[in-house]
C-alpha cells in the first residue's frame, strides 16, 4: 500500500506475473511513456520512449524497423495522440509475427461512449479523447483482422478493477495469453485465432 504505484500498476502487474517473466528472458521489449507495471530486468533487451524527451518516438510515425519487438508497451498514450488509428497500427508493425501488444489507456469499462474531442483538451490532461465500452467498434472498424483480448483485473490492495487490452499477432500468442489468463481474458474484438 506505500510503494506509490497506481491500482492500475498494480492489477496490470498481477498479469504480466501470470503471463510470466522468466519467458520474457529472450524478448526485445519497447514501452512507450514511463510506467511500473513491467520490470526492464524481465527483458534481453528493454526500450523506453517518453515523447517529447530526447530519444523519444511518436507512436504515430515510429521510427523503428518491422517485427522489431516480441512485446510493444503502449500505456496511457493512445488518448494524447491525434490519429489513434495510425498509431496502432505502427504498434503493430514493430511487433514481431509472433509478437504482443499490450495496450492500457483510462479504463474504457466506465464510459458508456468515447467522447473525441479533435484536439488534445488541456482540462484533461492534453487528451484528445476519452475511451467509452464502444471502443469495441473502433478496434473492428481500425483492426478487422486482428483479435483484441480484453483483460479484466483487480487490484490486490484496494479492490478496484481495472482493464487492458492485449493484441497478440499469432495463433501460437493467442493460445499462449488465454492458457495463462484464462477467464480473466476475453475475445473482446477481432477474430478468434485458432
Amino acid at each position: 500500500a506505500g510503494c506509490q504505484s497506481l491500482e492500475r500498476h498494480r492489477i496490470f502487474r498481477v498479469m504480466f506475473d501470470r503471463l510470466g517473466p522468466p519467458d520474457f528472458a529472450d524478448w526485445k521489449a519497447i514501452q512507450f511513456s514511463p510506467d511500473p507495471t513491467v520490470d526492464p530486468a524481465w527483458f534481453a533487451q528493454h526500450e523506453l520512449s517518453v515523447y517529447g524527451e530526447p530519444g523519444g518516438l511518436d507512436i504515430q510515425s515510429i521510427d523503428r524497423p518491422d517485427a522489431a519487438y516480441d512485446l510493444v508497451i503502449c500505456s496511457h498514450v493512445l488518448e494524447h495522440v491525434g490519429d489513434d488509428r495510425k498509431a496502432l497500427h505502427e504498434l503493430l508493425r514493430i511487433a514481431k509475427p509472433d509478437g504482443l501488444l499490450y495496450l492500457a489507456f483510462p479504463d474504457p469499462f466506465r464510459e458508456e461512449v468515447t467522447r473525441d474531442w479533435g484536439f488534445p483538451k488541456p482540462e484533461k490532461h492534453g487528451h484528445w479523447r476519452v475511451y467509452g465500452g464502444d471502443v469495441i467498434e473502433r478496434f473492428r472498424k481500425y483492426l478487422p483482422d486482428q483479435p483484441v483480448l480484453a483483460y479484466r483485473g483487480e487490484d490486490p490492495v484496494t479492490g478496484e478493477w481495472e482493464g487492458a487490452f492485449l493484441l497478440p499477432k499469432s495463433p501460437a500468442r493467442h493460445r499462449w495469453i488465454v492458457d495463462r489468463l484464462g477467464s480473466a481474458v476475453t475475445l473482446f474484438s477481432g477474430p478468434a485465432l485458432a
